[in-house]
């Protein structure tokens, strides 16, 4: 009698002890599951939906957290962002299992008068040394600036941006592939002025930004730099462009994570110029920089 009791005991006992691995087992293979899930478009125009959806296996519990206060526990589904920005998406399904998205919406772009002439916006006198702003107005895709000092295209952007070394009065050139004939503007350069000139607002505008740039490549606290710019003089944009040496272009944000990663000390800012509407908000920013030996 003792024996079988015994074996019952044994057999019971092994019975619980394969449950419990198959339950443990289980839970580890559910935890240990990869996140099957999709954000589409990571990139997209204000107005226009993203779709999201999850197809993780087993699950039946999902949240998704779209960066600005508004959530979701469907499966699946479509969101409009009601502002521009980049915005992290985190998807967590059963409470534990996590994945995180990057979306970036962009303004829509303004529509161009179909007949509207190109101009050239520029100062018609400047300093030697200094830099001068020069934008094209109106609708063309290729852009061509001689600035009448070089005997040479200087520039191909919309906007730009040159120094002349020496006094004189210069006529620039813009040519483009809607005009039949160069647009012509004349400007006279006059020698730099020894005394101190008084300074006017967008050049402390400028010395500030590029302070604060500069800030941001020695390693100092990037929040506070990066911030300051962003809410005092871009009306909380983050996509603001960034003109870099009057050839490469990238986001404020995504031009300032590299200033911090890339820059380490190395990166100089030597000068900031830019453009802003008629609210007073900076839409595009000129930084000219350089790199030490």
């Amino acid at each position: 009698m003792n024996n079988i009791f015994n074996r019952r005991t044994v057999i019971i006992l092994l019975s619980l002890a394969i449950i419990i691995c198959l339950v443990l087992g289980f839970r580890a293979y559910l935890s240990a599951r990869p996140v099957q899930a999709s954000v589409t478009p990571a990139d997209v125009e204000l107005g226009v939906p993203i779709q999201y959806a999850d197809s993780t296996k087993s699950a039946d519990r999902w949240l998704w957290e779209f960066g600005n206060g508004d959530t979701s526990e469907a499966q699946s589904g479509e969101y409009t962002y009601p502002t521009t920005g980049k915005y992290q998406i985190r998807l967590t399904v059963d409470g534990k299992l996590e994945k995180k998205f990057i979306v970036n919406i962009r303004p829509v772009p303004q529509e161009s008068p179909q007949e509207q002439l190109i101009e050239i916006v520029a100062p018609s006198a400047g300093l030697e040394s200094e830099w001068i702003t020069f934008r094209g107005e109106g609708s063309s895709k290729e852009w061509r600036w001689e600035f009448g000092e070089t005997g040479m295209v200087d520039a191909r952007e919309r906007t730009a941006i040159y120094r002349y070394s020496e006094p004189g009065e210069y006529e620039v050139l813009l040519s483009t592939e809607e005009t039949q004939y160069p647009i012509r503007h004349k400007i006279n350069i006059e020698p730099r002025y020894t005394e101190a000139d008084t300074t006017n607002i967008e050049t402390m505008i400028s010395n500030e930004v590029k302070e604060k740039l500069q800030a941001i490549i020695d390693q100092k606290p990037f929040n506070s730099n990066y911030n300051y710019i962003l809410k005092t003089y871009l009306c909380n944009n983050p996509n603001t462009l960034v003109v870099v040496n009057n050839s490469k272009k990238n986001d404020f944000y995504s031009y300032c994570q590299g200033l911090k990663i890339i820059g380490r000390k190395r990166t100089i800012i030597e000068n900031v110029l830019f453009d802003w509407d008629k609210d007073y908000c900076i839409v595009k920013l000129i930084v000219i920089q350089t790199e030490r030996e």
